[in-house]
């Protein structure tokens, strides 16, 4: 999966957002309205309605200007999303790392009880707590 260049709003989107938030922020509340803050100089972000590592492209429609606490909120929402879709493609190219086997668990090739370590396929002790193996002297 090749990497893309991140896509940022040009000067002209930016204007045009300003324009049309008139001066307040344009995020949705968990309640389904408008966030009603006004936005000071310097507080605020254009934030991709669709995530630009989602596919999100940087038009007028794909713009929204956002108060802090607003970004904050949908930052992580976002990033929830970009991280499951990434996982999804890596899984759907191979080449997602394999995970290891939790020791002790029947998927580990050794086997531990008692003090002892055990080869699960051959049953050969691998090591005894408290023992010395004279072959090692």
């Amino acid at each position: 999966m090749v990497a893309r260049q991140r896509q940022n709003f040009s000067k002209a989107v930016r204007i045009q957002a300003l324009e049309r938030a008139a001066g307040r922020c344009e995020g949705d509340l968990p309640s389904g309205d408008r966030c009603t803050c006004a936005i000071p100089i310097g507080g605020r972000i254009f934030d991709h309605v669709i995530p630009d590592a989602n596919g999100g492209r940087p038009t007028l429609d794909n713009c929204q200007v956002l108060c802090l606490p607003c970004d904050r909120a949908k930052y992580s929402a976002d990033r929830r999303a970009i991280d499951k879709a990434r996982r999804q493609a890596e899984r759907h190219a191979g080449t997602k790392a394999p995970s290891r086997p939790m020791p002790g668990s029947s998927f580990c090739r050794t086997s531990r009880g008692f003090g002892i370590t055990r080869d699960r396929a051959t049953g050969a002790v691998l090591s005894r707590r408290g023992s010395i193996d004279v072959r090692d002297l």
